[in-house]
């Protein structure tokens, strides 16, 4: 949004009435435009449309959305576009060949086949998966285990065992090289990996890692050791977090601001079991926790941290680390704090000069920042600066080309 503010734009924001989004418009001093009444908006006096999440196929609960923020819907506002793809690897290597609703014990989950005959199935966590056509009948293996699935209808809905069922999603269009031929529509993502990863699909794909700067120097620092957001034992390496917590000092302890909207924090699954894993360890006083912020509240405690841990790696949440963008890092460079982070995830994203630890030694890590005097604090808050010019010189220049091009 700032970035188009920068050109010269005027931007509306259409969303839903969920309280993260409400606090966001509210903060922005915009007036929402309802999602759900899409179709009210008089798109022909807007210059362009901005998609924040295009969405692929595959994507899990998709009866959340609507309508859904596909490439149809693009066409059908009929404005110049900028379409963001938050999910590289499901637009390429990731791509389902067939993807289905499909009901098993616990409900009905997201079925995807991926052309290399592996599969995901939401809501049934197995390691060994692979899928295949015998004759009439489609096969999934699950750690063994035969589930035999047959079709009346030509394939559009399967029945298996034990009640389990498929049904046939409604394909959407994304073929992105048709969608950006015309030159009015253009589609980015958040990392230069993640773009060069869609290139295959979509050779004209741009890439942002956007971020705000606050006004005026941060307060002096309250917290040696910060993460931001929601504790996820998929997602995040907290595992590292844990052995790191046995080598803090006496005096020192972990915060995470944000992420949990529980009033009871220990209620939520991921806390509550960080929480008990702590306890068993014997550091139960090693991490606290802000518990929800608004959003502009839990920026401004984040500024007052000296060091932001990322808690990422190549090994979690699928190793989508390897083309997506962690959230610390336009975090680390908008708000001027140094990250103490993964040595490959530095590498990748040309932050090696901030405090780096190899696999996950993050004990080695804290070891490394509290050994750091001022001048050399100094000098790498002085480098993490630099880093965001550079960042936000190139975010506002491919902004511009992409501008020029699409409103030509």
């Amino acid at each position: 949004m700032s970035l188009l503010g920068e050109s010269g734009f005027t931007v509306d924001i259409a969303c839903p009435d969920t309280p993260g989004h409400l606090e966001t418009v509210a903060m922005l001093g915009k007036q929402r435009l309802p999602i759900e009444r899409l179709w009210d908006i008089p798109f022909h006096r807007y210059d362009l449309v901005v998609l924040g999440t295009l969405m692929h196929e595959g994507y899990n609960d998709v009866d959340k959305f609507q309508p859904l923020p596909g490439l149809d819907l693009i066409n059908r506002i009929g404005c110049p576009s900028i379409s963001i793809v938050h999910e590289p690897l499901q637009w390429n290597l990731r791509c389902p060949e067939e993807t289905y609703d499909g009901r098993h014990s616990k409900g009905w989950g997201t079925l995807n086949l991926f052309r290399d005959h592996t599969f995901y199935w939401q809501g049934r966590r197995r390691r060994r998966r692979q899928w295949s056509r015998e004759g009439n009948h489609l096969v999934l293996w699950e750690d063994g285990r035969r589930l035999t699935f047959f079709s009346t209808d030509r394939g559009t809905t399967w029945r298996g065992p034990n009640g389990m069922t498929l049904r046939r999603r409604t394909a959407l269009r994304t073929d992105l090289k048709r969608h950006t031929r015309s030159g009015r529509h253009a589609i980015v993502t958040l990392s230069r990996q993640a773009a060069e990863h869609v290139r295959p699909r979509c050779p004209d794909a741009a890439w942002i890692v956007p971020f705000s700067r606050p006004d005026g120097p941060p307060p002096a620092p309250r917290d040696a050791f910060v993460f931001a957001g929601s504790i996820d034992y998929d997602r995040k390496a907290i595992g590292s977090l844990l052995s790191a917590c046995a080598a803090l000092a006496a005096d020192e302890s972990v915060f995470i601001v944000g992420g949990s909207r529980y009033a009871n924090l220990a209620d939520d699954p991921n806390v509550g079991r960080l929480m008990r894993d702590l306890a068993d360890c014997g550091l139960a006083d090693k991490v606290r926790f802000s518990g929800y912020l608004p959003y502009g509240e839990f920026l401004e405690r984040l500024r007052q941290g000296r060091f932001l841990l990322p808690l990422v790696d190549d090994r979690v949440f699928g190793g989508d680390y390897k083309v997506r963008t962690p959230a610390a890092v336009p975090l680390s460079l908008g708000l001027g704090i140094p990250m103490i982070v993964n040595e490959a995830i530095a590498r990748r994203f040309g932050l090696d000069f901030m405090v780096c630890y190899q696999g996950d030694d993050l004990a080695s890590g804290l070891t490394e920042a509290r050994a750091l005097d001022d001048a050399a604090q100094a000098s790498m808050l002085e480098r993490t600066r630099q880093a965001a010019d550079r960042l936000q010189a190139h975010n506002r220049d491919t902004i511009a080309g992409i501008l020029r091009r699409i409103l030509a």
